[in-house]
């Protein structure tokens, strides 16, 4: 009798686990079929990256060819099984954004380890809360407070290169340019003086924790290519993993004892403080932190040490990659151009000499400079900073004739649209 029902639970158990692994795998056969009769274009594949290219460095290369043999849609894969339509035109671009998709949880999954969730990473009820909150910090007084340090920073940048210029040594700006926007962001961000573009002593605290950020990055990248290593079950027990875990450890804890610390010295002044904390101090506030430590939302509930410090990671992240690589590109066509660079450099002199140079010079002389603008607003476009962004699909979409339904995942192919020849001359 036992066995009976021993063998009874163990066919309606396998019958369960038929029918929960089953239908997700039908449906997705199903969607794969259709995207491939309906899409119909396929950008390469390879048995375990799909189409990711294995080298980063030529991922570019790679996205500018597919998007030139497919100047509309064009499936792009993650992996061996995981179809995206990529989208390389702004009108269907434009159909697909209409039904407000929701953030592609795949690929926005390697960098919750060391951005947990922050603007980058959230999604819904909390990017909205945060998004609010994090208004106070990008307000044109703020920004505009900003400037002697980005006067300062360049300056010592460019000390550097005169002194290197005198002694007759070449520059690498591949190095140079990372070590500036760190510099920028550490201090506009927490109020941080690295001096790390000067720094020699690369067992300093500051400069470990660089040089963790940076290999953080580094390796959440190489995981992105390594289909083998997307399971955190085995990613993990490897020894890059181990290591991964350990650099994260590290680069949180150096931001979380810098909140702490600060936290504390509000409360030290607020508690002198007979009316507590006004929208009048949040604006005399000094660096980004300071901000954040005081905001407030609409149920007079502030952000803990371990929201700020996921913002604090993700201004780093993506102001340092993305700020390093527009300079390093705007340089590149600088000495491309010859002629634009002369005409830059006119721009700038003109403005300098009415302002009476760098320690003249204001947030409100930046407006001046339009040719300039324009340049910096082509290197973007051409450069293409972030090459695409994916998100999935929440309810049914036509894009582009075909219908798309509810779960799939399109990718916003920046790249691909900033170079589509029937978009732009």
């Amino acid at each position: 009798m036992l066995s009976i029902v021993a063998a009874a639970i163990a066919i309606v158990a396998a019958c369960w686990l038929l029918v929960k692994c089953g239908i997700p795998v039908v449906n997705w056969a199903r969607r794969l079929r259709y995207l491939q009769r309906h899409v119909g274009h396929s950008a390469g594949w390879h048995a375990l990256r799909g189409s990711i290219a294995r080298d980063q460095r030529k991922s570019k290369e790679h996205y500018l060819s597919q998007s030139a043999r497919f100047p509309r849609t064009f499936l792009f894969w993650f992996g061996p099984a995981l179809p995206v339509v990529s989208l390389t035109h702004p009108e269907p671009l434009a159909d697909a954004m209409r039904t407000a998709p929701s953030k592609f949880k795949f690929v926005y999954a390697f960098f919750k380890p060391y951005l947990g969730n922050g603007l980058v990473t959230s999604d819904g009820k909390r990017w909205s809360r945060d998004r609010r909150l994090l208004s106070h910090v990008f307000t044109p007084r703020m920004l505009r407070g900003y400037v002697p340090v980005y006067k300062e920073a360049c300056t010592t940048m460019l000390n550097l290169w005169s002194s290197q210029a005198d002694q007759e040594k070449s520059i690498d700006v591949g190095k140079c340019m990372p070590l500036l926007t760190f510099d920028v962001i550490l201090k506009c961000a927490m109020g941080v003086d690295t001096k790390c573009q000067t720094d020699t002593d690369l067992n300093s605290r500051n400069m470990r924790y660089l040089a963790a950020v940076e290999d953080v990055v580094k390796m959440t990248m190489q995981r992105y290519t390594q289909p083998w290593t997307w399971w955190d079950s085995v990613y993990y027990r490897t020894a890059g993993g181990k290591k991964f875990a350990q650099l994260v450890a590290e680069v949180h804890q150096y931001s979380e004892d810098l909140i702490a610390k600060r936290r504390r010295e509000i409360e030290e002044q607020e508690a002198q403080r007979i009316d507590g904390a006004t929208s009048e101090h949040i604006i005399l506030c000094k660096d980004m932190l300071d901000t954040m430590l005081m905001v407030r939302d609409e149920d007079g509930v502030g952000m803990t040490d371990v929201e700020i410090r996921e913002q604090v990671d993700t201004f780093l992240l993506a102001g340092r990659d993305t700020g390093s690589s527009a300079l390093q590109w705007a340089l590149f066509y600088l000495t491309r151009h010859p002629d634009i660079q002369y005409k830059c450099r006119s721009e700038v002199q003109q403005v300098m000499e009415v302002c009476g140079g760098v320690d003249g010079l204001k947030h409100e002389h930046i407006s001046q400079l339009q040719y300039l603008t324009q340049f910096v607003q082509e290197v973007l476009r051409s450069g293409s900073l972030v090459s695409h962004m994916t998100r999935t699909l929440v309810k049914d979409a036509s894009v582009d004739g075909v219908r798309l339904p509810a779960g799939s995942n399109v990718q916003m192919n920046i790249l691909g649209i900033h170079h589509n020849d029937q978009v732009w001359d």
